[in-house]
């Protein structure tokens, strides 16, 4: 998800919108993008702000600005270099919005709402004891760990052997219309 306006961090309305569109559906705030990894990109944009939105105390919904909601594929094309030249294709669904009712959350309940545990980081390190490689805690003190598995042998793999698999199966006569004869059995002296 790409919010591309400055009112998504400044303006409560949009931060509201920002945070409910995020949950909706389950961003996750990223450091770095693995471009293959990247099938689709939802872009949330503004249409230009109004000097009266800036420059006004009171709110007037006349005066917010229409958001653009758009979904694109990603095309990874060669561009001559090791990074390739990205494409977005629009796949809809394209939607225009307008806020207009808004009712703000009661202050006390949006208070417990954005309530955070209270952790140092030292303390978090504290709980895992030495620092250990693909765990980590969250913003919320949960402990989060990654598992990396090797790739599978199937060479090594036991299966189920069948008597009729086995090497001493080739003693047996073919006849001619392609079935086999039951294997000849000796007498034992």
């Amino acid at each position: 998800m790409h919010f591309a306006s400055e009112l998504f961090d400044t303006h409560p309305r949009f931060i509201q919108l920002k945070s409910m569109l995020t949950d909706f559906f389950n961003g996750e705030v990223i450091d770095s993008i693995c471009l293959p990894g990247i099938e689709h990109v939802i872009s949330v944009t503004c249409a230009p702000t109004p000097a009266t939105l800036n420059s006004a105390s009171g709110e007037d919904v006349s005066s917010l600005p229409k958001v653009h909601i758009r979904t694109y594929t990603l095309q990874l094309l060669s561009s001559g270099t090791r990074i390739p030249r990205v494409e977005l294709v629009p796949m809809g669904p394209s939607l225009d919005l307008v806020l207009r009712r808004h009712q703000p959350a009661d202050p006390e309940l949006l208070k417990q709402a954005m309530k955070r545990p209270k952790l140092k980081k030292t303390d978090v390190e504290k709980g895992l004891g030495k620092k250990k490689k693909n765990m980590e805690v969250d913003d919320m003190g949960d402990l989060r760990g990654r598992v990396h598995i090797a790739k599978q042998d199937l060479g090594k793999l036991q299966t189920r052997k069948m008597k009729g698999l086995k090497a001493g199966a080739d003693d047996m006569d073919v006849e001619d219309d392609g079935f086999a004869s039951p294997p000849k059995r000796h007498k034992i002296q």
